[in-house]
């Protein structure tokens, strides 16, 4: 789970896992499917309501997106977020002697 902001909309991000509704994030009720090009498959090209083929992930979001009379948005803005991941580095010396290398 990630947070990301997609066309300028706020969500939750899973990636490569299709998670059902009823297991939504609390205050991110909408569940979208996000696909992926044929030729590229580390960036989504598109929001729609459900994914079959060139499946990239699920996303949850604060209101309703609007698709008006298309079956897709194309994705304009893709970013992640930070989250509450920890990021930290070791030294390679201490890497290995942890690991008893």
């Amino acid at each position: 789970m990630q947070k990301a902001r997609i066309n300028n909309i706020n969500c939750i991000f899973y990636y490569e896992e299709r998670i059902p509704l009823e297991k939504a994030p609390i205050g991110y009720p909408y569940m979208y499917h996000l696909r992926h090009d044929e030729d590229n498959w580390i960036q989504p090209i598109s929001i729609e309501q459900f994914v079959l083929v060139n499946f990239f992930g699920t996303i949850f979001t604060e209101k309703p997106i609007d698709f008006r009379t298309n079956t897709y948005i194309e994705i304009e803005q893709f970013e992640l977020v930070n989250s509450n991941f920890l990021d930290f580095k070791i030294s390679r010396t201490l890497f290995n002697k942890m690991l008893g290398i």
